[in-house]
């Protein structure tokens, strides 16, 4: 059993935040204390059920406090989390903004778990934006909160493959799978007042925002694996834009290519061999499955 008081902030049905606090409980953490998000308050890509026990039902089966502030900046609240006199905070899959009131109450401070190679996708939906970017690599950071979001020093960190047709699902469950483990690294640490810290290079911050429609635009700016990474991603939700028309793109494949002729213009799909086929900067982007209004299109028919 360790000594130090923990007060658990995380989000119920959010694996993130199961997970981990199932490792805590194994583990024999004191926890004093969970803080669980207002339902239906965070924005999520990742769409599979919580297998793990949540945080409100370890909570109820531990008969720990379980608090659902509506906003954590509220004078009141903050006045409670200090009464319970915490060790520390422990956050995961908490997306509301922590004032700075509240994470100096702890003398040990606060620490975040981030789903990411920080400092590169910082903020929302890191997952998303790691196969939206073309990543080779993600993972898991567990790092010391400050104003800033995500900007913290570093304590530990894994590294997992961004894999060929990832889907948003699977690369979360191995980021996480990697950083469950150091849970018990971090609760040492933290009874040794042992736990290491390495400053961040803000050179390479990288935030991300929230995703909007336009995200989901297939850019043939962009190398055609990196398009085909974001279309198996999500089939079905990334599309391209033909004589005004949305076309959502259910299938692809990349291609090498075929002829030497690079004379095409953007966006304007060729016939090659009867497939419709957009150029991009590396390799051709074809069109195997293409959907509009929900039905299904013969690609090559797009061409005129």
């Amino acid at each position: 059993m360790y000594s130090k008081r923990i007060v658990y902030f995380g989000t119920r049905g959010q694996e993130i935040t199961s997970r981990h606090l199932g490792a805590f409980v194994e583990l024999g953490a004191n926890i004093v204390a969970c803080v669980e998000a207002p339902q239906g308050s965070i924005s999520t890509t990742h769409t599979e059920k919580d297998p793990y026990e949540g945080i409100d039902e370890i909570a109820e089966r531990l008969s720990i406090p379980l608090l659902c502030p509506v906003n954590p900046k509220d004078p009141g609240f903050i006045s409670g989390i200090r009464k319970l006199k915490p060790d520390v905070l422990i956050v995961a899959g908490y997306q509301f903004y922590m004032t700075k009131q509240l994470l100096e109450i702890p003398p040990l401070g606060a620490i975040n778990f981030h789903t990411s190679c920080l400092p590169r996708h910082a903020g929302m939906h890191p997952g998303f934006w790691a196969i939206w970017y073309g990543d080779k690599e993600s993972g898991m950071v567990i790092h010391y909160m400050d104003d800033g979001i995500d900007t913290g020093d570093i304590i530990y960190e894994t590294r997992v493959p961004v894999l060929p047709g990832d889907t948003i699902n699977g690369l979360y469950d191995r980021c996480w799978k990697s950083s469950v483990p150091l849970v018990k690294n971090l609760l040492e640490g933290l009874e040794s007042n042992s736990l290491p810290g390495k400053p961040q290079d803000m050179s390479r911050y990288m935030y991300n925002y929230e995703i909007i429609e336009k995200d989901f635009q297939l850019d043939f700016r962009q190398p055609a694996d990196v398009l085909s990474g974001r279309v198996r991603m999500a089939p079905g939700k990334f599309y391209f834009v033909l004589n005004g028309e949305k076309y959502y793109v259910q299938e692809c494949t990349v291609i090498d290519e075929p002829v030497y002729n690079r004379k095409f213009e953007i966006e304007v799909p060729v016939n090659i061999d009867n497939k419709l086929v957009f150029v991009t900067p590396r390799k051709f982007f074809q069109i195997v499955k293409v959907l509009k209004n929900g039905g299904n299109v013969e690609p090559v028919s797009l061409i005129v």
